[in-house]
């Protein structure tokens, strides 16, 4: 069975869109969230873990999302400029807020890291997607 990558992205526009502003929510409630609202579960000991997560999901979003409304690829600046720079105005706004939370240069490393390990999943589907398109262009 042969995918059409493109395809699919473009038949799905919306809830790709819809998704990614879920994402950048959840994200947001989860950092700006004042500190004694969280609640004492086992996994927000593993904090800089979540920041590499959510910071690769929402890279990988951020590319995804990007291809469905901008079909050509997209620049690579975008994918590391736009959510460092995402990542770093949270951890000034958890400076700034009064909500009992301040930024840590931890957390700007893992939301790097999570920059990086998004644009290479993102990079391996694009990949996929050309080979792909190669053997099918091949038969």
């Amino acid at each position: 069975m042969k995918i059409n990558f493109i395809g699919l992205i473009q038949r799905f526009k919306l809830l790709i869109g819809g998704t990614y502003i879920l994402t950048t929510l959840l994200i947001l409630i989860g950092t700006l969230m004042p500190n004694s609202n969280l609640p004492e579960y086992q996994v927000f000991k593993y904090d800089k873990v979540m920041h590499a997560g959510a910071f690769m999901a929402w890279t990988l979003a951020t590319g995804i999302t990007w291809r469905a409304f901008q079909p050509q690829r997209v620049s690579l600046a975008i994918l590391i400029v736009v959510p460092l720079l995402f990542g770093i105005t949270i951890e000034i706004l958890q400076g700034i807020l009064p909500i009992n939370r301040s930024p840590e240069w931890m957390d700007i490393f893992f939301d790097t890291l999570g920059t990086f390990l998004g644009l290479l999943v993102y990079l391996l589907l694009l990949r996929i997607k050309d080979h792909t398109e190669r053997i099918k262009s091949e038969h």
